[in-house]
């Protein structure tokens, strides 16, 4: 059984400007299967603090190299290169450098995971690995640019030739080869495809999750949504996301107490109880399980780094906590992450 605070199921909606709540809303509670690509060209900059969102995000930098971290975890994005990861990770750029543009493409997951790319490069973002493409140049400005404009054309044959051509670009990444800049524990990959029924039934799934996250949640409730047997289901799940449904959800609270520990002074209780779990021991234990140390050891090791201080940088209070890809997101009536 996966155990979660009682409550009533959360909803979210989009407003014009981040708040105290927008960190409050879980990485957990933002997937959506009716979310819609999304492409911007656009000059970086520096973040005062970790945002997640549900999509899988591709940068690719123009003039400069640009340094993030995840997880507290740094990385360099070299100029030009395709850089690829899973947004519902809590990340933040923190140094935009000499770079004068970025292209910030957001995939939906479900799009994601039914594209025919490398199964070992979706199994890697699924787990929350960073890649880099091996080869740089492989799009240019312009195509950004192009590609940016007729997303935004109600006509939806040139919408749909701008998602065939993302994909092929990161099909071209798959042939091409890429390298992880940052690297899970979970070296166990599953290279053989999987039928489209198996990722519409985790897409499914992942959905019904997000909008029970806050409630008691049994592998039992989840599968009977799909109407699968349970021990199928998981398999299912396992397969599609190289993970189980339980370390699914697990991954997804730990990475938003991280987040929480270090851009907030909630105390640790509340972080707790923000993230999912009933109880400070619960959560206590699972944090250690999962990061080696203790949520006061990594706020403080956090915190340590130079990279921190988001009041001293005089950095506004840009996409800091749960955003759709772009709107900043709290818990509202109306769930409008579509």
């Amino acid at each position: 059984m996966i155990h979660a605070v009682e409550e009533q199921p959360l909803t979210v909606r989009a407003q014009n400007q981040y708040s105290p709540d927008s960190v409050a809303v879980s990485p957990l509670s933002l997937y959506s299967t009716g979310s819609q690509l999304d492409i911007e060209l656009r000059p970086p900059h520096d973040m005062s603090g970790y945002h997640w969102h549900s999509q899988v995000e591709v940068n690719i930098p123009f003039g400069g190299d640009v340094e993030y971290l995840v997880n507290n975890k740094p990385f360099v994005l070299k100029e030009q290169h395709i850089g690829l990861f899973w947004a519902a990770v809590p990340h933040r750029l923190t140094h935009a450098g000499n770079s004068r543009n970025m292209a910030i493409i957001n995939v939906p997951i479900n799009l994601f995971l039914s594209w025919p790319i490398s199964r070992d490069l979706l199994n890697q973002i699924t787990n929350g690995d960073v890649i880099q493409s091996a080869n740089s140049s492989l799009v240019s400005e312009f195509e950004v640019v192009r590609w940016e404009k007729e997303m935004a054309m109600t006509e939806l044959g040139r919408q749909q030739l701008v998602i065939d051509e993302v994909c092929l670009m990161l099909k071209r990444v798959s042939l091409d080869g890429w390298d992880r800049l940052l690297e899970t524990n979970n070296k166990k990959t599953n290279t053989q495809g999987v039928s489209q029924q198996a990722q519409a039934h985790v897409q499914q799934m992942l959905e019904y999750i997000a909008h029970h996250q806050n409630s008691q949640l049994t592998i039992k409730q989840i599968a009977g949504h799909v109407g699968l047997h349970a021990n199928y289901a998981m398999g299912l799940f396992q397969r599609v996301m190289q993970q189980s449904i339980k370390q699914y959800i697990t991954s997804m609270r730990i990475n938003h107490a991280r987040a929480l520990l270090s851009d907030s002074d909630r105390t640790i209780l509340d972080i707790a109880l923000t993230v999912g779990f009933n109880s400070s021991s619960r959560f206590y234990e699972t944090f250690q399980k999962h990061t080696g140390v203790t949520p006061g050891e990594y706020r403080t090791m956090s915190r340590e780094d130079s990279r921190w201080c988001p009041e001293a940088s005089g950095l506004p209070n840009y996409d800091q906590g749960a955003c759709d890809g772009r709107k900043p997101l709290v818990t509202g009536v109306n769930h409008s992450v579509r």
